[in-house]
């Protein structure tokens, strides 16, 4: 019997691609900069590369606020100063709180049965000040976040200290819900947990690792769980 729920943040519970092209479409004014949105898939392919690099441990996340803005300016042929960028979108970024459709009914439903946890690889005051700008921090008896944690999803380590800091509990009481299949799914059932894939690119399903559900809208999981 599940007791306890894991959640990812990013693109599960709060939309990032929304919020970050928000984000780039006010730096780009606040810089002086054209902004058109065919640039915005150059921003996530690139972004997407680099965190699957932190996820294997061979990049940090300093490492990646260095080189993010640089490499998509460069990839554009934009001549701006990419670091100086990268600082301010963080800023922007740290503001927008755009929920995914379906995100707080989801919560206010969990809340009432599961003890709610955040497991995220971004940083824990970021996060929590994302998610209480949404309205929907309160719903988490607490967070797991790879920096303060000292190792990133999907390692062995992180799942590890979130299970020590739970009280290691029985791992089949505890479900993992999120939208990356390294960082999330993959990551999860190689720990052994249960697993939820939000599939909300409507990827097919056999590129996923052997997870217990799968579903394309968060309000399916209310007629799972």
């Amino acid at each position: 019997m599940i007791r306890i729920i894991l959640l990812d943040v990013d693109n599960t519970l709060l939309d990032f691609n929304k919020c970050s092209a928000a984000s780039i479409q006010e730096g780009f004014r606040e810089f002086g900069l054209t902004y058109r949105p065919e640039m915005f898939p150059v921003f996530l392919d690139i972004n997407d590369r680099l965190w699957y690099e932190i996820e294997q441990g061979r990049l940090t996340r300093e490492g990646l606020h260095n080189i993010r803005f640089p490499w998509i300016f460069d990839k554009l042929g934009i001549d701006a100063d990419g670091v100086a960028f990268e600082r301010r979108y963080a800023q922007l970024l740290h503001e927008s709180h755009i929920p995914v459709d379906g995100a707080p009914e989801l919560l206010e439903y969990l809340s009432g049965t599961y003890d709610l946890y955040v497991a995220s690889n971004a940083s824990e005051e970021q996060q929590a000040h994302r998610l209480r700008l949404a309205g929907i921090l309160r719903y988490f008896k607490g967070m797991f976040v790879s920096q303060e944690i000292g190792a990133p999803k999907p390692s062995r380590a992180f799942f590890e200290r979130c299970m020590e800091r739970l009280g290691d509990p029985p791992r089949e009481e505890v479900l993992l819900i999120g939208d990356s299949l390294t960082a999330d799914m993959q990551g999860g059932v190689d720990f052994g947990l249960r697993t939820c894939w939000y599939n909300h690119n409507h990827l097919p399903r056999d590129t996923a690792p052997p997870v217990d559900y799968t579903v394309d809208h968060l309000r399916e999981i209310m007629e799972i769980l």
